[in-house]
């Protein structure tokens, strides 16, 4: 025999169903309420008792939304029915604001699958229950390069460690050509443990990074937060980011990002270069809109940006065809070695 369930839940289940089951363009009448309680919670109720718990909810103000009808019993009295009855749902959410913060966790390479397609369920259960469907659809499409289980309890630490203005401690991997991470090792192959200050996390290009300044050097790095293992947050004090050299003022995300494109930490410096003026959405999407710009003749341009030196030299790089670095005479000379020795691999 089943176990009989107290009554108290009556009304608990039947605004289940409601929020569950029922908005503005599908709204159930109190019998389909009195199935779906029965089909989801085991739990059979008498149309009396539907129609008592529903009267209690609309006095509680929770905001059910019913049409009332007007009937002739066999009786042949006229009575009010309440049918058709929904929960209205009041959204912070649009469905686009919903898809933004979705397509950006589907196209991260740094979520495991299971770990991504949890966190994105979550997100859809703020919209309808079709927009729940469609988005389940779309995750089985996406596939995903991250394999690190850890990630959500890394980023927590880091968190809380960069917080509480702590060290962390933890062994920074690369990929194997078995496709799985495996610890960088010392100098005596031991593997090796690192221990940084944690100061900031973002996430850029479909990859999530933290900013920290390593144990025992100057100035900040870059890690990538699914890259980090065994990570433990220790006693020591976290070195303060307004001691290092160029950081006084506290590190600015957006001027950071701008000033190291693709994330390559390195010591920021004046840099000019001249490229075609087609090339103008390239720099305001690497550079920002703090370029200056100094227009040339045959559609050229001149243009200064701060940046770091290995950062630029591997942007730089990537438009080799296009782009000519002037200044720094340092960066200059040691683009054109590796465009040389490159192209002496091309022969």
């Amino acid at each position: 025999m089943a176990e009989k369930k107290p009554k108290k839940l009556y009304m608990h289940y039947i605004l289940e169903v409601l929020k569950k089951h029922s908005d503005e363009e599908h709204r159930i009448s109190q019998q389909k309420i009195a199935d779906l309680v029965l089909e989801d919670y085991g739990m059979k109720l008498d149309p009396k008792t539907v129609r008592h718990n529903l009267s209690m909810l609309l006095e509680a103000d929770y905001p059910l939304v019913y049409t009332e009808r007007h009937r002739t019993n066999k009786r042949g009295a006229q009575e009010n029915i309440m049918t058709d009855w929904y929960f209205r749902r009041e959204h912070k959410w649009d469905e686009s604001e919903l898809c933004v913060m979705i397509d950006s966790l589907l196209f991260s390479n740094y979520l495991p699958k299971n770990q991504c397609d949890r966190l994105v369920m979550k997100i859809a259960e703020l919209g309808e229950e079709d927009f729940q469907k469609r988005v389940k659809a779309m995750t089985s499409a996406v596939a995903r390069n991250g394999g690190n289980k850890s990630l959500f309890y890394t980023i927590s630490l880091l968190n809380e460690a960069a917080i509480d203005k702590k060290q962390v401690q933890f062994r920074y991997c690369d990929y194997g050509t078995d496709f799985k991470l495996h610890p960088r090792t010392d100098d005596n192959g031991e593997e090796r443990l690192y221990t940084v200050s944690p100061y900031k996390l973002l996430s850029l290009n479909g990859r999530y990074y933290m900013l920290g300044n390593p144990a025992g050097h100057d100035g900040v790095s870059v890690f990538r937060t699914d890259r980090i293992t065994d990570i433990d947050i220790t006693e020591n004090k976290a070195v303060s980011v307004r001691s290092l050299k160029g950081f006084e003022n506290g590190i600015d995300l957006g001027e950071y990002v701008r000033e190291h494109p693709n994330m390559w930490a390195g010591e920021v410096g004046k840099c000019t270069f001249r490229c075609p003026r087609h090339l103008m959405n390239d720099i305001v999407d690497w550079f920002g809109t703090g370029a200056d710009i100094h227009i040339l003749d045959d559609d050229l341009m001149e243009v200064r940006v701060r940046v770091s030196e290995d950062a630029m030299l591997h942007w730089a790089i990537q438009y080799a065809d296009q782009v000519e670095v002037l200044f720094p005479k340092s960066l200059r000379e040691k683009i054109g070695e590796t465009l040389r020795k490159a192209a002496d691999r091309y022969k």
